[in-house]
């Protein structure tokens, strides 16, 4: 069956991308880059913005910035997709595992301490914090970059589903010494692949500009003296970026009213929602909702399916995953298994929203 109610669906405005592309006619197609490193970099109020071709590798950029190398141990929540863990890798360092807060799916402050505390006791020190804000809602911004001050650990945020959330007014990405962005193809702000880091630091920008160029000399001929990536962004997907910043905000207020549809149609102790703290406004990339009683999950999801409407598991824990489950994994109550197996993401079509709310309610009663 054809999926008539599709998770996050970004349609292709051919009009609107042909009209960015005439105004670059006869330019450098280096300008349509160029260009919306610096819209982003406006929006995102922060100094400096190098577009890349994933936000993929704007992590393993981020992190090779902030000094991360082989047999470093980096912190990273254990509630995330795997694309946030899969840079530690790259670069030869170890992820340790830490479980969430129950109310904002986010990495869990105090547990956050107990393993730097506990990897300090033997001997080390992790190299940096990795913080992820989850479905777009803000971490614990405040008392991580605390955090990071007291112990002199580096913080990199994954805002990579996050773009427009904010604490107070200041948006998540530009907390830490490095932020990164994505524009996959269900993002608010997509550009049918790329990425972005956010930094005030200069030098790092440069450096991750330099890398992502293959490492190239400054010279009339090639030359490379250290390792490089091809990670720059393409002018089209950059192209189709411009075509959409002038509408980001409204695609914004668009998500969360989606989500204060659904938890009006989702009422009772039944249901429950990622929580924003005071201060913190999340885009609601994707509304999401836990089941407070045991439910099975997986039936109801194909039960949508069948009704042609697309839901999605939410993240499977990275520390169950087979590759990842000898890594370390701090937790009391091990939260992450517990929205795992309890929640779904909810599909953005706000035409949609009561019905597909009311085909959810039968299919629990069809359990």
């Amino acid at each position: 069956m054809a999926l008539k109610v599709p998770l996050s669906y970004c349609p292709i405005d051919s009009e609107a991308i042909k009209n960015v592309l005439n105004q670059y006619a006869g330019l450098s197609h280096g300008d349509l880059i160029s260009d919306f490193e610096t819209k982003l970099g406006v929006f995102a109020n922060t100094k400096h913005v190098v577009a890349l071709n994933s936000g993929t590798a704007a992590i393993h950029m981020a992190l090779k910035a902030v000094g991360v190398s082989a047999n470093d141990e980096v912190l990273v929540p254990a509630f995330t997709y795997v694309a946030t863990v899969n840079p530690i890798l790259y670069l030869g360092a170890k992820p340790i595992f830490i479980d969430v807060e129950e109310h904002s799916w986010n990495m869990d402050t105090d547990l956050l301490e107990v393993a730097i505390t506990d990897s300090m006791k033997n001997g080390g020190k992790p190299k940096a914090i990795l913080v992820v804000h989850n479905y777009g809602m803000p971490a614990n911004m405040e008392r991580i970059m605390n955090i990071s001050h007291r112990y002199e650990i580096p913080v990199v945020e994954d805002a990579a589903e996050a773009i427009g959330s904010r604490i107070g007014n200041k948006l998540v990405g530009t907390f830490g010494k490095i932020g990164i962005l994505s524009f996959n193809n269900n993002k608010i702000l997509t550009t049918y692949g790329g990425g972005a880091i956010l930094t005030e630091d200069q030098d790092l920008a440069a450096k991750i500009l330099f890398w992502s160029g293959q490492s190239r000399e400054n010279k009339r001929y090639y030359e490379h003296k250290e390792l490089g990536f091809n990670y720059r962004m393409g002018p089209v997907n950059a192209a189709i970026g411009l075509s959409k910043m002038d509408t980001l905000e409204v695609e914004i207020d668009q998500r969360r009213k989606a989500f204060e549809l659904y938890r009006r149609f989702l009422t009772g102790k039944s249901f429950q929602f990622q929580e924003e703290s005071v201060g913190h406004v999340s885009n609601r990339w994707l509304s999401t909702v836990s089941f407070v009683a045991h439910q099975d999950i997986d039936g109801l999801v194909q039960y949508m399916e069948n009704q042609g409407i697309e839901t999605r598991r939410v993240w499977n824990p990275i520390n169950r995953q087979p590759f990842y489950s000898s890594f370390r994994y701090v937790t009391e109550q091990n939260i992450s298994d517990g929205l795992f197996s309890k929640s779904i993401c909810l599909p953005f079509c706000l035409s949609k929203i009561e019905s597909t709310a009311g085909a959810i309610l039968r299919g629990l009663g069809d359990k």
